[in-house]
Parts: C-alpha cells; sequence; structure tokens
C-alpha cells in the first residue's frame, strides 16, 4: 500500500518510521524547505543554528529512545545531574534533587532538602500531591473540569509552592500559566515523574535535534525506501462519492493519489484543509475546539562564559521560563570557532508566556531579556552580546485548559483511508516529543490493523 503522509515533525516522521518497517511504500510531503516541525533547526547567514525552541528528552521519553536507537541515534544525546535547578537573583541557585532512592521516596526526600520552600511547604507538596501519585489515567481525566490552580488549592497545597515551583514547570511543559493550564496534564506530570526515578532525568542532544534526530530519521526512512519531498504544502483533499479520499492536491497544484493519507499536522493547520464535509462528524468538528499556545525562543551569544551550569535550567519572574547554555549541554554544537560563537556562553531560552510578545519588535525582546539575564546572571553585566535571535511560534503546541481533554481525537478518523498524528492526538503523554512519537506509532499501528483485516 502507498502512504502519503503530510507534515515532516517528529509525529510524521515517526508514523513513517513504522510503516518503512511494515513494508509499506511511505511518501512525506513537507510544507517547508526544512524538516522537523516543532522541533525543527536551521542554519542562518552565519553559519549558527537557530532552534524552534529548547527540547531535551526525557528519561520517560521511552517511545521517543526506541525511535532513536532504531535509527542509529541512541548515543547522540547525553544525560545531566538529576535536579531541577532555578535560577535566583545574583546568580544564586535554588535547588530540588532527587534523593537517591526508590520512587516516590526520592522525590519526597530530595522534595524535603530543597530550600527554597518553607516547611509548611513541604508538609502541604506531601500531603496533596497525593491523589495525584496515586491516581490512574481514568482519574487524571476526571480532573480536567479545573485548572491547576484549582486542584492545587482544592487539596491544601501551599500558595508559595504555587508559585515558587509550579508555575514555571507549567510555563515550560504547556506555555501557559497554572490558573490556565488544566489539572489533567499537571497530575499527569506528577504521575508519571513522581513514580518513576528515571522518567525525570534530563537529557541534552549531544548537537541541535535537527542534526541529532531528524537527520537521523530521515535518512532511516529514505534507506527503507521512503520518499521525502519539501516545500510540499497540502491544500486540500479532493473526494470521493462516499466521502473517502480521492487525492490530496498541494498548493502547487500537485496531485497525490495513495491507498491511505495521515495528517501529522498541527492542528490549526489540520482544520484549514478539513473538508466542509467532514465536519458533519463530531471527530472533525471537534478540532475547532482546540488553540495553539504562543511562544517564541531567544538564542544569545555572548564573549564570555556567563555560568558553568550544565543542565536546564527553570526561572521565576522573568521573561524566560526555563533555558540552558547549550555551549555547555550541547559539547557538539555552539562551540568556538561554529558561526558566531567565540566560547562565550550561548543561551538558548524559552520566553512563556509569550501572547504579549507577539507583536512587539524582537529588539525590544531581547532588551527585557537582557534585563532579566542581568539580574540572574552578575558576570553577564561585564559580558558582550555578539548575537541575539528571537523565533516566534503564535500557536505551537494545543493549549491544554479545562475542557479540552475529552476533545483529543483517536487516530482513526471516520473517513476510512484518513488517519491523524500529532501530539494533541489522544496517547497516554501529552504535547511534547514524546506524544508525537507516540501518535505517529499508533496511526501506523491503526492503519495497519485496519488494513490487514
Amino acid at each position: 500500500m502507498k502512504i502519503a503522509i503530510f507534515g515532516a515533525g517528529v509525529a510524521g516522521l515517526s508514523a513513517a518510521l513504522e510503516l518503512a518497517d511494515r513494508g509499506y511504500d511511505v511518501e512525506i510531503y513537507e510544507k517547508r524547505k526544512i524538516l522537523g516541525g516543532k522541533v525543527s533547526v536551521w542554519k542562518d547567514g552565519d553559519g549558527d543554528s537557530v532552534e524552534s525552541g529548547l527540547h531535551i528528552v526525557f528519561g520517560g521519553y521511552e517511545q521517543l529512545q526506541t525511535y532513536l536507537d532504531r535509527v542509529g541515534a541512541g548515543g547522540n544525546y547525553l544525560w545531566k545531574e538529576h535536579s531541577l535547578i532555578y535560577a535566583e537573583p545574583e546568580g544564586k541557585q535554588s535547588f530540588f534533587k532527587k534523593a537517591n532512592l526508590p520512587s516516590p521516596w526520592a522525590e519526597v526526600v530530595g522534595g524535603l532538602q530543597a530550600d527554597f520552600l518553607t516547611m509548611w511547604d513541604k508538609i502541604s507538596l506531601i500531603k496533596g500531591l497525593y491523589p495525584a501519585l496515586a491516581g490512574n489515567e481514568e482519574y487524571f481525566r476526571s480532573q480536567d473540569h479545573m485548572s491547576y490552580s484549582e486542584w492545587h488549592r482544592l487539596h491544601g497545597v501551599s500558595e508559595h509552592s504555587l508559585q515558587k515551583l509550579w508555575r514555571a514547570i507549567a510555563l515550560a511543559m504547556n506555555f501557559i500559566e497554572p490558573n490556565v493550564i488544566s489539572a489533567r496534564p499537571m497530575l499527569t506530570i506528577f504521575k508519571y515523574f513522581g513514580t518513576d526515578y528515571a522518567a525525570t532525568k534530563f537529557a541534552f542532544f549531544r548537537e541541535n535535534p535537527g542534526n541529532s534526530m531528524i537527520e537521523p530519521m530521515r535518512r532511516y526512512i529514505q534507506s527503507k525506501g521512503g520518499r521525502i519531498f519539501i516545500d510540499a504544502r497540502l491544500s486540500r483533499f479532493d473526494l470521493k462519492e462516499d466521502g473517502t479520499i480521492k487525492q490530496a492536491i498541494l498548493s502547487d497544484g500537485h496531485a497525490i493519489e495513495a491507498d491511505a493519507y495521515i495528517s501529522a499536522l498541527p492542528v490549526h493547520s489540520v482544520k484549514k484543509i478539513v473538508p466542509k464535509e467532514w465536519l458533519r462528524h463530531d471527530y472533525f468538528a471537534n478540532l475547532f475546539q482546540f488553540t495553539g499556545s504562543p511562544v517564541a525562543n531567544c538564542q544569545l551569544w555572548f564573549d564570555k562564559k556567563i555560568t558553568d551550569t550544565d543542565n536546564l535550567m527553570f526561572s521565576r519572574g522573568t521573561v524566560f521560563a526555563t533555558f540552558a547554555d547549550v555551549s555547555i549541554t550541547c559539547p557538539d554544537d555552539f562551540q568556538v570557532g561554529m558561526g558566531t560563537a567565540t566560547g562565550g556562553s550561548v543561551l538558548s531560552l524559552v520566553l512563556a508566556p509569550a501572547h504579549h510578545l507577539m507583536d512587539m519588535p524582537n529588539d525590544v525582546i531581547t532588551d527585557l531579556v537582557m534585563k532579566d539575564i542581568h539580574d540572574r546572571f552578575p558576570k553577564s553585566r561585564k559580558a558582550r552580546l555578539l548575537k541575539s535571535t528571537i523565533v516566534k511560534i503564535p500557536q505551537s503546541v494545543y493549549k491544554a485548559v479545562p475542557e479540552v481533554d475529552r476533545f483529543r481525537p483517536d487516530q482513526i478518523s471516520p473517513v476510512d483511508n484518513f488517519y491523524l498524528a500529532g501530539d494533541y492526538t489522544y496517547q497516554r503523554y501529552l504535547a511534547s516529543m514524546e506524544g508525537a512519537a507516540l501518535s505517529g506509532r499508533h496511526a501506523a499501528e491503526k492503519l495497519h490493523a485496519r488494513n490487514s483485516k
């Protein structure tokens, strides 16, 4: 069977991997000149890697790691120290380090030792988060009617811990505030990461994720006979009388005929190509319940090292929610002699919440970021900023707000030859690289099962 996949992000590439391994004739169509979707990376005119975001591999990303091993990229990422690091004013740092014990004792003991939480914070966390640690998928989905802030207060967890600990995590995970994000994704994270010691480990790609992950996936798919086309934007579907797809039409007028079609596009892009005839199905009409979270990524090149932290860092009360010095965490990129880098720090910072930044001039955003950098890293005050970049994504991952989780679609659609992949579709993880990888696998497996009958 010939399968046409639209979108060459992690979801589309994962679906292609699975199908190519099962002997299907796979074609991928990507609207941009580069692959990777939300994790895409490109070289600018200076030879610098410009990333669409700061992306790490968690220990709990089992499916993604399986695919990286399969394509020969299992050694392309490095594990870091097992701790949450919060950048504080004047160069100070606060830590939440897991104890070397089985979960959940590793988290309990680590939380008791956290220096930025009061004793009441710690007691309330242990008591209040128990329902999350003991819960299951059914319980998590049942809590989707309220925001995480509401759930947090309902269970008697301290307000101080909400602002000092969980706010930064909510912004890093979905780019929205605790009073906006649903309790469902936060509780899911507590469960998976609070009962599995290895799940919260951080790993950074040795190089950028484009070269460390996306490129090996591309080579593997092509080695299996798969074909990948760039500058190939899906415009519409032409339908047969029974409502199934007759052919896909690209924006240049090129027609594509296949036995089955998979959309691995972001949900806001899917909504643009859904035929009106399909909207009589709740499955497709419900896609309009989703909106994307705006986010921006800022990269700063300095002439001196302003930190020596080899890990992911979080920050409170700043324009950026989470960040890293990629000149330290990624030893095969951002090094002296590579583009603008002269051996100084190269910071990659996730700016969230970012709704107010989308229309703001980039130089103004950079000034705001630099003000916070000077506050958090005193060495930066004597360092020279060599270059800055801002990448704005008006609609990134879907906003995991209350009452939206129930609309997440299965990968099998009511149309016999059409499937969905993407981290917004239903799988046990949320909007993430792991969620995208799982969705791609599920789409491929369900397509195969349906057509093997």
